[in-house]
C-alpha cells in the first residue's frame, strides 16, 4: 500500500466537509421551531402573560436553531449550482451583517436623540439580533438568487 500524501489526505477531508448538511426534512423541523417560538411569544404578548426571563432566552435560542436548521439543510437536488448559490448567499449575508452591526447603533442613537431628547451613549447590538439578522439575510439571499437562476 502506498502512503497517502498530505495533499491527498487534506483533499479527502475537504471533500467530506463539502458534503456536510442536514437532510432536506430538517427544513420542516426548523420552520416548526420558528413558528412555535413566534406563536408562543405573540400569544404571551396578547394575553399579557409575564413569563420568566429563562423562557424568553429559550425561545430566542429555539428561533436561532430553527433558522440554522433551515440554512444548513440540503435542497432536494443538491448540485454545484446550489453550492455556488450558498456561497454567494453566505458572503452577502456576512457583509450585510457587518454593515448592520456597524450602522444600527448609530441609527438608534440618532433616533433616540431626536425623539427622546436624551443623550444616551451608543449601545451595542446584541448577539441574538446579529445572528438572527445574518441567518435571515442568508435565507433571503439564498432563495432570491435561487429563484433568479
Amino acid at each position: 500500500m502506498e502512503k497517502e500524501t498530505f495533499c491527498e489526505s487534506e483533499n479527502r477531508r475537504f471533500e467530506k466537509f463539502k458534503k456536510f448538511g442536514l437532510p432536506n426534512s430538517f427544513k420542516k423541523i426548523g420552520i416548526a421551531l420558528i413558528v412555535f417560538a413566534f406563536l408562543f411569544l405573540i400569544i404571551r404578548k396578547i394575553l399579557d402573560i409575564d413569563i420568566a426571563l429563562g423562557f424568553k432566552f429559550i425561545f430566542k435560542r429555539a428561533t436561532l436553531v430553527g433558522l440554522l436548521m433551515i440554512a444548513i439543510s440540503k435542497e432536494k437536488v443538491e448540485d454545484e449550482m446550489i453550492r455556488t448559490i450558498r456561497g454567494q448567499a453566505f458572503s452577502m449575508a456576512f457583509i450585510a451583517g457587518v454593515v448592520y452591526t456597524l450602522i444600527q447603533p448609530l441609527i438608534n442613537y440618532i433616533v433616540s436623540f431626536f425623539i427622546e431628547k436624551d443623550k444616551d451613549p451608543l449601545t451595542d447590538v446584541g448577539d441574538f439580533q446579529i445572528l438572527w439578522f445574518m441567518l435571515t439575510m442568508y435565507l433571503v439571499f439564498f432563495y432570491m438568487i435561487k429563484k433568479r437562476q
